[in-house]
């Protein structure tokens, strides 16, 4: 079995674990509030099964909408929507159309998931006693992302939680020109197989990560993402100034966290943004289970301070809360996204690799070399670094608290360059962008690289920090090409003792790569334009 297909496989299969648990219907026992599910009609006639908690005492209630996640159907959020229904809130959670009971076909946050919401809320309104002055909505990935559409749309929405949801489709489908080609799969299948696609979402779901898709039908799919991301609705949904909270992970394969600062830093309204460790789901999908959840809690706050406007607590705390990797608890609060930002940039430069068989690996140095020098390596090769599985790895870190680790003394360097750093005297806190300026020489006209960069501790194991992919087209295969490269964002902390290293290799599972057959990838550097990396460092 090859990797990507075992890759895909098992984050097909943790997935399908999320979105399949169906609790019990405990709530309708509960003795705060009455319990039944309806078959809600939505505006073309489509039923969107929902499951209705209303309080038993009088009303009217604030009204709190859960969307479930992409898969999902509608006991997917049952425990949230008991602890909303026992703090007094009427909840409607609904199953997105053609996932589950619901029926329909899936749109991906399309128009009608959109106006869904909407009537999601016109039926609350009609039939239960709830206020229509105060009306929440809430959801957890594909539920995330309709919700804060949706806020763009309707204007009776005053406060929305997103977890674990994008604010840029296209951003989120292609880095680089590189497609995420294991997410893309992964989304895919898992939608076919829990679900009912329209005609459009499944071609362009298969089209991102068909490795002959064409320049011109890839633009197609980016014209179909773009009206889905809420990056480009962002004054619609300044006009109707909702609260908004958005909690995402720093290692998301996904819908990576820089998107959703982006949109955070755009927001005129009340806004909220909480980063942590972990991957796509896996810091809410406890709370989910009925276990203790930071994350859920957050919600709550977040909707008793903006729809129900019983406690508001919440808005009076700073308004970034960022948790540290690798193995912490510890929360860093900040006035706004920037002052997360390392204040201090530390540079450092790819040298030479030191000549003969013993020599070692090529250092990263404080200064641009005096000399240029140029190491080549087989194109088209992968080696043991890579990106991880979707929806797996980096879940096992939110739990364990560990990043992926790979040998890296065993790291094939025929197929891959290796720079490292000095050691660290002190903790050093990498906090923001790291940025790469690399100069190759591609063996074709066009290809791939992907970009590592690893905390590595005093016997040579390495902890993956970030990742990045890039492509290129039309180069002149052999003569030099500037690349630059912007990772994600990142909270890490880099242990005394411990250095940085750079891998940069030419495939990786995640990413459908532009290699081609044979050839040697050159990396290189010169007085003019040298290599170099650069690390944004706090304190």
């Amino acid at each position: 079995m090859s990797r990507k297909r075992a890759a895909v496989l098992a984050a097909v299969a943790m997935l399908a674990a999320l979105v399949a648990w169906v609790p019990g219907a405990f709530g309708a026992q509960a003795s705060g509030f009455d319990t039944r599910f309806v078959d809600l009609p939505a505006r073309d006639g489509v039923l969107l099964r929902t499951m209705v908690m209303e309080p038993k005492s009088p009303g009217p209630h604030p009204l709190a909408i859960v969307i479930s996640a992409w898969g999902g159907g509608v006991t997917q959020n049952t425990v949230p929507a008991v602890n909303l229904a026992n703090k007094g809130y009427t909840v409607l959670a609904y199953g997105t159309r053609g996932f589950a009971e619901s029926g329909g076909e899936v749109q991906v946050a399309g128009p009608l998931d959109l106006t869904d919401v909407s009537d999601v809320i016109d039926w609350g309104l009609a039939n239960t006693e709830s206020d229509p002055n105060r009306i929440g909505v809430a959801g957890v990935s594909y539920g995330a992302g309709i919700g804060v559409l949706a806020s763009g749309t309707d204007p009776r929405i005053k406060a929305v939680a997103s977890m674990s949801g994008w604010s840029d489709l296209v951003r989120s489908l292609s880095t680089e020109n590189t497609r995420h080609s294991l997410t893309a799969l992964v989304l895919h299948l898992s939608g076919k197989q829990n679900g009912r696609l329209s005609f459009e979402s499944d071609q362009m779901l298969a089209g991102i990560y068909d490795p002959n898709l064409t320049d011109a039908q890839d633009e197609v799919i980016k014209a179909w993402a773009q009206p889905r991301s809420p990056i480009t609705r962002v004054a619609e949904i300044n006009r109707n100034h909702p609260a908004t909270l958005m909690i995402q992970t720093w290692s998301e394969t996904v819908f990576e966290p820089g998107q959703m600062a982006d949109l955070y830093t755009q927001l005129t309204g009340p806004k909220r943004l909480e980063i942590l460790p972990g991957d796509h789901a896996a810091t809410e999908s406890g709370g989910l289970l009925g276990l203790p959840s930071g994350v859920w809690t957050s919600v709550y706050r977040w909707f008793d301070a903006h729809v129900a406007g019983t406690d508001t607590a919440i808005a009076a705390e700073a308004p970034v809360q960022v948790v540290p990797r690798p193995g912490t608890n510890k929360v860093e609060p900040a006035g706004d996204w920037a002052a997360v930002q390392g204040q201090r940039q530390q540079k450092l430069y790819l040298g030479a690799k030191p000549a003969g068989m013993f020599g070692g690996d090529a250092p990263l140095l404080p200064s641009a070399p005096a000399a240029a020098w140029k190491t080549e390596v087989n194109a088209n090769k992968d080696t043991l670094a890579n990106g991880g599985i979707p929806l797996a790895t980096y879940s096992l870190e939110a739990l364990s608290g560990n990043p992926p680790t790979a040998m890296l003394q065993v790291l094939d360097r025929s197929s891959g360059g290796m720079w490292n750093g000095p050691r660290a005297a002190s903790k050093q806190k990498i906090r923001g962008y790291i940025t790469a300026h690399l100069v190759v020489s591609p063996p074709k006209a066009q290809g791939t690289v992907v970009a590592y960069v690893y905390d590595v501790d005093q016997f040579g194991t390495g902890k993956l920090i970030n990742y990045s992919p890039y492509t290129w087209r039309g180069a002149t295969p052999g003569a030099p090409l500037p690349l630059d490269l912007r990772f994600t964002p990142t909270a890490y902390n880099l242990a005394a003792g411990h250095r940085l290293a750079l891998v940069v290799d030419s495939k990786d599972a995640l990413f459908i790569d532009k290699n081609t057959d044979g050839g040697k990838l050159g990396f290189l550097s010169s007085p003019a334009d040298p290599s170099w990396i650069d690390v944004p460092f706090a304190g």
